[in-house]
């Protein structure tokens, strides 16, 4: 499984909720919390539990709005 807007398949057209300004899309949150490492492998935990598999089926990204300064996560559904 894939994340469609990491991969450039896709791209987010957010608005923001408090201005109703364009976003942008900052990249996944992982990534911004994260140590760098842009061509490691992403961790996965072979014992999750049902309601973690759903959670790792998405993908959190980072979004932000440079008119009011808003910032706020989106989740990306994996293909």
């Amino acid at each position: 499984m894939f994340c469609p807007v990491c991969n450039g398949i896709q791209s987010l057209h957010e608005r923001c909720s408090s201005c109703d300004s364009a976003i942008v899309d900052c990249g996944r949150s992982s990534d911004l919390t994260g140590p760098y490492a842009p061509y490691g492998q992403i961790d996965v935990d072979p014992l999750r539990n049902e309601a973690a598999e759903q959670a790792a089926r998405a993908c959190m990204h980072m979004l932000y709005c440079p008119t009011c300064s808003q910032a706020t996560e989106v989740s990306v559904i994996e293909w």
